[in-house]
C-alpha cells in the first residue's frame, strides 16, 4: 500500500471517529450548538485558535444565540486583542439586551478603566443575578479598581454570603473558594488592614489538589506575567490596558511571595 494510500485510510477513520463521536450523536441538534460541540472538540485538542474561529463564525451566523457569546467568553484564547472581542459582544448586546452580555462588556470596561459604562450595566437587577448564578463579583472589582476599598470588601463578602448562607463563620464561607476567587479579596483587604494575612490563611499554600492551593496559583500567575501581551485596547491607548494586567499580576505575585514567607 503507498504511502498516499494509507494517509487516507487514516484520514477516513479519523473522520469516521468524529462522526461518530461526535455529529452523529448530536445530528438533530440545532447548528449553532452543533457549532459549541465542535468547538469543545477542537479546544480538547489544543487548537484553541480554530476552535475561536468556529464560535466567531457561529456568532456572525446567529447573532441572537446568547449561548454562543458566553460559550466563547468561557474559552477564548485571545485576550489580548480586547478590541476585537468587545466588538463582538457589544453587538451582541445591541442585538439581544441580554443582561449576562452587559455583565461580560462590564467585566471588560473595568479593565479599560470606563468604571462609569461599566457601573450602568451592572446594576440591573438581572445582571446582578447573572453575576451571583455564575460567580462573577465583578461590583467587587470594579470598586476595587476605582480605590473604594471598603466598598469593595463589602461587596465581595456580601456576595458570597449569597452563594453560601449556610456556613456561619467567614473562615467556612471562604474556604468553598478557589485560590484565584479569594485573591481579589486579599488585595482588597490589603489596602485596608495589616491582618490580610488571615484571609490568606483560609486556603492552603500548598494541597495534594491541582490548583487548590495558593503555590499553584503563584506558578500559574508568573506564567501569564512571562506572556503577557497586548495589542488592543477597547477605547484607549493599548498601554493603558498592558499597564493596569501587569499591575495587578504584579500585586498578586507580590502579596503571594509576601504571605508565604511568613
Amino acid at each position: 500500500m503507498t504511502l498516499f494510500f494509507k494517509l487516507l485510510l487514516v484520514a477516513v477513520v479519523v473522520g469516521t471517529i468524529f462522526f461518530l463521536a461526535y455529529i452523529y450523536p448530536n445530528i438533530k441538534t440545532p447548528k449553532w450548538q452543533r457549532k459549541i460541540i465542535s468547538a469543545k472538540y477542537l479546544r480538547d485538542r489544543q487548537h484553541f485558535d480554530l476552535a475561536d474561529g468556529v464560535l466567531e463564525g457561529a456568532i456572525k451566523e446567529f447573532p441572537t444565540q446568547t449561548r454562543l457569546y458566553h460559550v466563547y467568553h468561557q474559552y477564548y484564547s485571545t485576550p489580548d486583542d480586547m478590541k476585537k472581542i468587545f466588538d463582538i459582544f457589544s453587538s451582541g448586546y445591541e442585538k439581544t439586551g441580554d443582561a449576562g452580555l452587559g455583565v461580560v462588556m462590564a467585566k471588560f470596561l473595568i479593565e479599560e478603566g470606563e468604571t462609569d459604562k461599566a457601573a450602568a450595566l451592572l446594576e440591573s437587577s438581572d445582571a446582578r443575578d447573572f453575576m451571583l448564578t455564575n460567580n462573577m463579583p465583578f461590583l467587587s472589582l470594579l470598586y476595587y479598581r476605582m480605590g473604594r476599598y471598603e466598598e469593595a470588601e463589602r461587596s465581595f463578602v456580601d456576595f458570597y454570603k449569597k452563594l453560601y448562607p449556610e456556613e456561619k463563620s467567614e473562615k467556612d464561607m471562604f474556604s468553598n473558594l478557589m485560590p484565584e476567587e479569594l485573591m481579589l479579596l486579599v488585595q482588597i483587604r490589603s489596602h485596608i488592614t495589616n491582618d490580610w494575612r488571615e484571609t490568606f490563611r483560609y486556603l492552603p499554600e500548598r494541597s495534594v489538589l491541582d490548583e487548590d492551593d495558593w503555590n499553584s496559583l503563584l506558578k500559574k500567575l508568573k506564567d501569564e506575567k512571562s506572556k503577557i501581551t497586548v495589542t488592543s485596547g477597547i477605547y484607549g491607548p493599548v498601554e493603558n490596558l498592558f499597564a493596569y494586567r501587569t499591575k495587578m499580576l504584579d500585586e498578586q505575585v507580590s502579596l503571594i511571595q509576601t504571605a508565604m514567607k511568613n
